[in-house]
């Protein structure tokens, strides 16, 4: 009897936090799961990964590569890449649409590629939609910032 009331708590729980994240702001909920992404990349786990990932995912890296979700939770699988210290900075999030929540910001971290590490520091866009009640990554455009503009100063 006991054990069943447990049971019967843990699943009421866990049905409250889904009813209160499902009503989420949009933006707060594609905030959340972006805060996962970086989570979930630090701790090197492809499955958790791949499930905040869209099957249309396309992911466009700063050296600019595009990759399928396939591709990329592969290449996360072969090993030869970590991360860690993941810093997300000058965060601004807008929902384009009833489930589409852009996050645009600053990421800097170490990254091992291989046996060397670097840090690296990147500006980003990533695309949230969305899909069934979960919100997934759609898209992912990054590019590292050269610290010097090509816009001349206005006058």
């Amino acid at each position: 009897m006991k054990t069943t009331r447990c049971l019967f708590v843990f699943l009421l729980s866990l049905l409250a936090t889904s009813a209160l994240y499902a009503a989420l702001p949009p933006v707060i909920a594609a905030a959340q799961a972006d805060q996962a992404r970086v989570k979930a990349m630090m701790a090197g786990d492809a499955t958790a990964l791949a499930n905040l990932m869209s099957d249309q995912l396309r992911f466009a890296h700063s050296d600019g590569r595009v990759e399928s979700k396939a591709d990329y939770v592969k290449n996360l699988l072969a090993g030869d890449t970590a991360y860690a210290d993941v810093k997300l900075s000058e965060l601004e999030t807008k929902q384009i649409a009833p489930d589409v929540v852009y996050v645009l910001g600053a990421q800097q971290m170490r990254k091992r590629l291989g046996p060397d590490w670097s840090e690296v520091k990147l500006r980003y866009l990533a695309v949230w939609r969305n899909e069934g009640g979960t919100w997934r990554l759609v898209a992912w455009q990054s590019a590292r910032p050269a610290g010097n503009s090509v816009v001349p100063p206005k006058k």
